[in-house]
């Protein structure tokens, strides 16, 4: 059973297909993680869908009351697919993205799904998404790519390249991998451009090599029974993370890695991921990372 302190995973939903399956994963990572799991629904944006001459006393409240059906959906999916897990929802006159940011503050995670009937629904398609992930101050999950496949739902998969924010999505790597009894597989991309000459190109995955041993010899000697892999590859890394994802349960990436413009709110890399991953997505942004880093791997 969940400690009553423990952070929740919060979950944003609107109605759509999407959401429930974002709402059903979601409350599996709840069981698997011991945690309660949070619903949220806003409606301000229905609010505003309301021709001003239709709006009367009772408008608003039978805005909530579709906006309590919807959470309701939700709840009732998510305690089927893990009944164990405490379950507690929130209905909010507020817009997708201060409400999730805000419930960002003390959540262990936050999830969204990849696509829906509003704003939270949109978030992977437009800048709610991005936007969401740099400002929330936990780590966020997009959920995508969840029917049945041949992948291994136990594999977590983590993109590193040396940056501070690959470090603090490694460290969430090795807790889902552990949590999961799984297995981490840790991958660094070698994107060789054609007119770079083969003595360049070979030094580039010398440091590859290098830079996953460093990456990954603390954990290794921290988690002796968890299985540990790594894998250098040359390509873009964005599609390589891609095609990887369609084998395993999750990807986790920093949302801006060592290659990304310093005015951008996500790399490239995570930005395709958003859009293409076959695979459910955890970002790290810099405000995430030190909830991250304070947290730790139990």
């Amino acid at each position: 059973m969940a400690t009553p302190d423990a952070r929740p995973i919060v979950v944003g939903v609107d109605g759509s297909e999407s959401a429930l399956d974002a709402a059903a994963w979601a409350a599996g990572e709840a069981a698997l993680h011991d945690v309660p799991l949070r619903i949220v629904h806003g409606f301000a944006e229905s609010v505003l869908r309301v021709p001003t001459g239709l709006w009367g006393t009772d408008t608003e409240d039978r805005l909530r009351s579709h906006a309590s059906l919807l959470v309701r959906e939700a709840a009732a999916t998510t305690r089927a697919a893990a009944p164990a897990v405490a379950v507690s929802t929130a209905v909010v006159r507020d817009f997708p993205l201060p409400l999730l940011a805000g419930e960002s503050r003390d959540a262990s995670y936050v999830v969204v799904g990849a696509a829906g009937h509003s704003a939270v629904g949109d978030m992977v398609a437009g800048s709610t998404a991005v936007s969401l992930v740099a400002r929330a101050q936990a780590p966020v999950a997009i959920v995508r790519g969840i029917a049945p496949t041949e992948r291994n739902d136990r594999l977590v998969i983590v993109g590193v390249d040396g940056s501070p924010l690959a470090a603090a999505a490694l460290r969430v790597g090795v807790q889902e991998a552990t949590v999961r009894r799984g297995r981490l597989l840790a991958v660094h991309v070698v994107h060789h451009h054609p007119s770079r000459s083969t003595q360049s190109a070979t030094g580039d995955t010398s440091n590859g090599h290098g830079l996953l041993t460093d990456a990954l010899s603390g954990w290794r000697h921290r988690f002796p029974k968890l299985r540990i892999e790594d894998q250098l590859m040359v390509g873009h890394p964005g599609g390589v993370l891609v095609r990887l994802s369609n084998r395993a349960g999750l990807i986790v990436v920093g949302a801006r890695g060592l290659g990304g413009f310093t005015g951008m709110l996500l790399g490239s890399v995570s930005q395709t991921l958003l859009h293409h991953a076959h695979c459910p997505l955890v970002t790290v942004s810099p405000a995430s990372s030190q909830r991250v880093q304070h947290d730790g791997v139990t």
